[in-house]
């Protein structure tokens, strides 16, 4: 055999075993990504012949197993990734870990024959639960259990109300602070207001008269000159039926904040209202405004600095602490930077109601600040964006009785249609709601009541102010004028039955 032929059957040789390696390593590959690749599309024991601590292992934001579907938990397993979140549990496409079952659900690996319900194109395994928004599922042996509650967030309701906004005149908008939450609970923790005694109903609104000529078409009582930076902004009741006191304590500190040109601005203690206001009340399961009122009149409140609210997020009221007879130097509280020189604590002087007339209510927001209105919230408020709110005939199960702050009004004008008159009102659910906190309601209609009990107040300044030079015998002859007008406060009204 020449060289050059022992060459070449040599190469051919070589050229072979490397064409047999290559298959070779083809096949061991293709073994094992091919249940990588192919476990998710036929159910169950994605890799169960890989026992180990995944899930048991995994650490981070959500803990071991996390909610819903989140593709960022997951743990590495032969050069892919194995998952520990909610999203496993179902018939199809799982690529979960091996010890998911055992770990997050407290089972061992489902059979591909075991009974399976089906909800929405969700499978969800026998003896296992999956939540539709507010509504738990329970799948038992094959057969569904499904609640059939309210829930705040209605996708439906949504829907409509969004695919005709020219009809309706506001949009919606899904809020994940509300979603997974029943319209009973929201209900209950998100208002609060009881309905005021029938005495304090019966009390004759004050006597305004307005200047018709100076009230302009929009007013909002943040940006009058000589009130900037001394109107509260938007506060967060949380799940915590305590709207009076929010509402109460709100129109207060922004009266006293304009009273005192601007010397006492002020966050006033929700939490010192619901924790010693109990007499008639019943905390985070509502209160009354009217006797909101009296107890600011007769004993008064600290600061937010003084007792912070904390029923928000608890849902739960904590004891008085603050004793009666106790001033802002005994109760350390004036040593708070928010606190103006005072010694006593923040009181008001009776409040009085306003007629549901709109021009008497403008007055009065545009001569002292915001007021105080109730409404009737139903579900479909909850999901308010944008625009100009107005009832809808979509969900008329259930009302609550709520309390707000006027802030002001303006008109809205859709294309070439009429303008569409508003009040601009605070709410107490946080800045993410609305607009930033905000909404603004039909105006001159009685829109959810919100004409039908109106009420203010005049801020009892402290005897430094009354002694401040000619600024103080403005304040001090404004007081001796109101007192004149009290006949129609709850005080007065109530000594007068």
């Amino acid at each position: 055999m020449t060289r050059s032929k022992r060459g070449s059957e040599e190469g051919r040789r070589l050229w072979c075993a490397g064409v047999a390696a290559w298959a070779a390593w083809v096949v061991v590959v293709g073994v094992a990504v091919v249940p990588a690749l192919t476990a998710g599309q036929y159910g169950y024991g994605t890799y169960p012949d890989l026992p180990g601590s995944y899930c048991r292992l995994r650490h981070g934001r959500y803990g071991t197993c996390c909610p819903g579907r989140l593709d960022d938990c997951s743990m590495p397993i032969i050069g892919t990734l194995c998952y520990c979140d909610q999203f496993c549990n179902r018939t199809s496409n799982p690529d979960c870990c091996p010890d998911y079952w055992d770990v997050c659900l407290g089972l061992g690996p489902p059979s591909i024959t075991q009974k399976v319900c089906n909800k929405d194109g969700i499978d969800i395994l026998s003896g296992t639960s999956y939540t539709f928004n507010c509504n738990k599922c329970l799948c038992v042996n094959g057969r569904l259990s499904c609640e059939d509650d309210l829930c705040l967030v209605d996708e439906e309701l949504m829907r409509q109300v969004n695919g005709n906004p020219r009809s309706y005149g506001w949009t919606a908008s899904n809020y994940s602070m509300f979603w997974g939450r029943k319209a009973s609970e929201g209900l209950v923790m998100k208002t609060g207001t009881l309905n005021p005694e029938a005495l304090s109903m019966r009390m004759y609104p004050i006597l305004l008269q307005p200047e018709l000529d100076r009230i302009p078409s929009q007013f909002d009582a943040r940006y009058k000159r000589e009130w900037r930076g001394q109107i509260s902004g938007v506060r967060d009741q949380g799940w915590c039926g305590a709207s009076w006191a929010f509402s109460t304590l709100g129109v207060a500190q922004d009266r006293l904040a304009v009273a005192s040109q601007g010397n006492e601005s002020v966050d006033l203690s929700p939490q010192h209202l619901l924790s010693c206001d109990r007499r008639g009340q019943s905390g985070c399961k509502g209160g009354h405004v009217d006797r909101a009122w009296q107890y600011l009149r007769k004993v008064g409140v600290v600061n937010e600095g003084c007792f912070k609210y904390v029923s928000g997020n608890t849902g739960k009221v904590p004891e008085c602490r603050i004793p009666r007879g106790g001033n802002m130097l005994t109760l350390r509280c004036a040593a708070d930077e928010a606190v103006y020189k005072r010694r006593g604590l923040y009181r008001t002087e009776p409040a009085y109601r306003i007629s549901g007339k709109e021009e008497d209510i403008q007055w009065e927001i545009m001569t002292n600040g915001p007021v105080q209105a109730m409404i009737k919230v139903q579900r479909d408020l909850f999901m308010y964006r944008r625009g100009v709110y107005a009832g809808t005939s979509l969900a008329p199960e259930q009302t609550a009785s709520h309390s707000v702050r006027i802030l002001g009004w303006g008109e809205e004008t859709y294309g070439a249609g009429q303008p569409s008159k508003y009040w601009l009102v605070a709410n107490s659910w946080g800045t993410e709601w609305g607009e930033e906190g905000l909404f603004r309601i039909r105006r001159g209609y009685n829109e959810s009541g919100i004409e039908t009990f109106v009420l203010a107040v005049r801020a009892r300044l402290y005897d430094y102010d009354r002694r401040a030079g000619a600024g103080g015998r403005r304040i001090r002859h404004t007081l001796r004028h109101d007192k004149k007008e009290h006949h129609h406060s709850f005080y007065h009204t109530k000594r007068s039955h």
